[in-house]
């Protein structure tokens, strides 16, 4: 009863795909299993992942390592440890994330990315339940309980050869597909309430909208390619252009320029500012995310003139969040995404201090 209760705070939704979701948690958790989450980006793989970990009983720490954000050059040693000089740079040992696992979970996200050399490697680790450090000989005995996830047809890849079929039947023991947004729309309602208390906890100068009865009928029409994530980014974006204000088709239908087509792309983020420009109002606070003069005015108050630097530097900011979340946090294809060229945007990341939101890092929580 409490493990339920635990799944239903931490995976919101009512329909009866995202229950089936939580009964396959409680059902594989118990057992020391290797679990398979499937299912597009953004739905929220981790969450099952986490509910494994909790419901399992183990207390060691749950570690996740994102297949697809580390280079494949790095993946290893981040993965496995090394010891004092393995390599040039390695000033001193470091554990690696499957050690840091010991009588935990350890979560690998977007295992499909995982090149085959390290494949080979993690085989066997989970053969021989130990691991060994770069640069070392010495096996070190390792105890933890393994989930992983990928938004592929792995299956498939195992048969072009492109992934491992004796590590897949190794890691995929019992599988838990998880839906996309479209497949539960009617857990929309209920996915911007949870969104909306996490905003509100995690950006202290954003006021979350709500929506009319018109608009969540609007919002569950759509597709979602993006998934809870890109309802995550949707929720930011009208709380910053219309902070605390109760919305309705009218308002939000601009918002989403692709609607009928289902597919949101940063490429279509000039117009969404361009409309947001249009729409404001004396009475609309816009882009409450710095001190700056736009949180002690109203937006082109009389007398007091826009900081355009200051303005322009927010929309920049919002702009590279919105593609690190889209990326999860992969910053190979957030530039990409914004036309820059990677080491670019590390320097903005850095601008902007937002590693420091660990963007970059695996999403502690989606919903």
């Amino acid at each position: 009863m409490a493990g339920s209760k635990f799944l239903e705070n931490l995976i919101a939704g009512s329909s009866e795909k995202i229950q089936d979701v939580r009964k396959h948690i409680e059902l594989a958790a118990p057992f020391p299993v290797s679990v398979m989450a499937v299912g597009p980006t953004g739905s929220g793989k981790e969450l099952i992942a986490k509910g494994i970990h909790k419901l399992s009983g183990r207390s060691g720490k749950f570690i996740a390592v994102n297949s697809a954000a580390i280079p494949a050059e790095l993946l290893e040693a981040e993965l496995f440890g090394y010891e004092k000089g393995a390599f040039t740079g390695a000033d001193k040992g470091r554990k690696g994330k499957v050690e840091e696992a010991g009588g935990g979970t350890l979560f690998l996200d977007e295992i499909g990315d995982m090149p085959l050399s390290l494949q080979a490697k993690l085989l066997r680790v989970l053969e021989t339940k130990t691991v060994q450090k770069i640069g070392s000989e010495k096996s070190i005995p390792v105890d933890f309980r393994l989930v992983c996830a990928t938004h592929t047809d792995i299956g498939e890849m195992a048969r072009r050869g492109e992934f491992r079929a004796d590590l897949l039947y190794r890691i995929a023991v019992y599988t838990i597909a998880n839906p996309p947004l479209a497949e539960r729309v009617e857990d929309i309602e209920e996915l911007i309430t949870v969104l909306s208390m996490r905003l509100k906890k995690t950006e202290k100068k954003i006021l979350p909208v709500s929506f009319e009865p018109d608009a969540i009928a609007f919002l569950q029409q759509y597709d979602w390619p993006g998934n809870i994530r890109e309802l995550a980014n949707f929720l930011q974006k009208c709380s910053v252009l219309y902070s605390g204000e109760r919305l309705g088709i009218q308002k939000i239908e601009p918002l989403m320029p692709n609607f009928h087509e289902g597919v949101s792309t940063l490429r279509d983020q000039a117009t969404f500012w361009d409309g947001a420009l249009q729409d404001q109002t004396p009475s609309t606070p816009f882009l409450n995310t710095k001190q700056t003069l736009l949180e002690q005015s109203r937006f082109f108050a009389a007398d007091q003139p826009l900081n355009l630097h200051e303005f322009l530097a927010d929309v920049e900011e919002n702009l590279i969040v919105a593609a690190l979340n889209e990326t999860e946090g992969n910053v190979e294809k957030a530039a990409g995404k914004l036309g820059i060229e990677p080491d670019m945007l590390m320097q903005k990341i850095k601008q902007f201090s937002l590693a420091e939101k660990e963007l970059l890092a695996p999403s502690d929580r989606l919903l």
